[in-house]
């Protein structure tokens, strides 16, 4: 038997109804909560790729190993590291990994068969760009679902363009300038999960899933396994936290409909004096990067209209971009390398930042040592 214990990454197939099996794919990181690395996005695309064309795999499962969360995001220390150590290939590992990792998004975004996503725990960044492509999306019970790039001086990235457009009353948009977190309540109401389930009642949940007459017909098969996911909402719902995204609905709109970042900042600081619910998101603006702000502010507005594809082709300039930057690597530095929590943007205000430097960010780079 292959030693899986160390391995990113765990695949197995279980017999399932109909004859058929069930691809189950587990990221195995739980000490660094399944952050996501580019061998794990080979490893995920790679065996996604196999099971779509496989007949006898009737449907995916897609989980994270450990009790405290299904993914934090991607490795980015890892990203920073390579470039901090400078030389010609300095940019090539970070490339190679923001390409791999949205083509898999995409890839689940349009995977051909019934594909589950079981969100529990913390999952954030890149984790949410994982989760929120799946045809069937599961959250459990002490969820923390974030977009929290603003942190380390990058964007919503992972498609964020395309699902943050879509969350009711732009709370999308204060998602992606304030990293705030969302509960499970949250995630349904924003559209970026379908069903609850605790997580205590997984397994439950995956016996029932097996037992699925499964037919290798996509159509009838997500059919039957909505009607299961449905199932056990119902009998799960009543456990659900109090949604803060529909009770702060209207103040959320309100802020969100700002015409700038800082008029987002500044109605984010006044809701926070009437109401804590506010403090800790518009203290994540004030603190964070203001070029990494005003660059997500614009992302947003442009990707209003794109396609998936589209949104994907231009988190792939931006992230190149911001890796070729200076607010992304500090970040990563002040946040998980040195951890000092410290980061020195720059400029390290709003008002500083030039309109000619956010367009950059939009322009592909020329090559790795632009």
């Amino acid at each position: 038997m292959p030693d899986t214990a160390a391995a990113p990454v765990v695949f197995e197939t279980r017999a399932a109804g109909g004859g058929l099996t069930v691809g189950f794919a587990r990221l195995n990181r739980p000490r660094q909560l399944n952050a996501i690395t580019l061998e794990m996005c080979e490893l995920l695309f790679a065996q996604l790729r196999t099971w779509a064309s496989d007949a006898a795999v009737a449907a995916v499962v897609l989980e994270g190993a450990g009790e405290r969360g299904f993914c934090a995001g991607g490795d980015v220390a890892a990203v920073v590291e390579a470039v901090r150590a400078g030389g010609p290939q300095r940019y090539v590992y970070g490339d190679a990994f923001f390409e791999t990792e949205y083509r898999l998004d995409y890839l689940i975004h349009s995977y051909p068969k019934p594909l589950v996503s079981f969100a529990h725990g913390v999952c954030m960044g890149g984790g949410v760009g994982l989760s929120v492509g799946a045809s069937h999306r599961i959250v459990g019970d002490r969820a923390r679902i974030a977009m929290p790039e603003i942190h380390i001086g990058l964007f919503p990235d992972v498609g964020g363009g395309f699902f943050l457009n879509r969350v009711p009353g732009g709370a999308g948009l204060v998602m992606a300038l304030t990293g705030m977190h969302i509960n499970e309540a949250d995630a349904l109401f924003a559209g970026l999960a379908d069903f609850f389930v605790p997580d205590e009642c997984r397994a439950e949940f995956i016996a029932a899933l097996l037992e699925l007459p499964w037919r290798g017909a996509a159509a009838a098969d997500r059919a039957q396994l909505t009607r299961l996911c449905l199932a056990h909402h119902r009998r799960y719902r009543a456990g659900l936290p109090e949604s803060n995204l529909r009770q702060y609905y209207d103040a959320i709109r309100f802020i969100a409909s700002q015409p700038d970042v800082a008029g987002v900042r500044d109605a984010l600081l006044a809701a926070a004096d009437e109401d804590d619910y506010f403090r800790v998101p518009a203290d994540n603006l004030a603190n964070g990067s203001p070029t990494a702000a005003r660059v997500s502010f614009e992302y947003l507005r442009r990707s209003r209209r794109l396609s998936l594809a589209e949104v994907l082709a231009l988190d792939l300039v931006l992230a190149t971009r911001f890796m070729r930057g200076q607010d992304f690597i500090e970040g990563v530095r002040a946040l998980l390398i040195d951890k000092d929590r410290a980061p020195r943007w720059s400029p390290a205000n709003f008002d500083e930042v030039d309109p000619a430097s956010v367009e950059w960010h939009f322009t592909p780079a020329a090559g790795s040592g632009d």
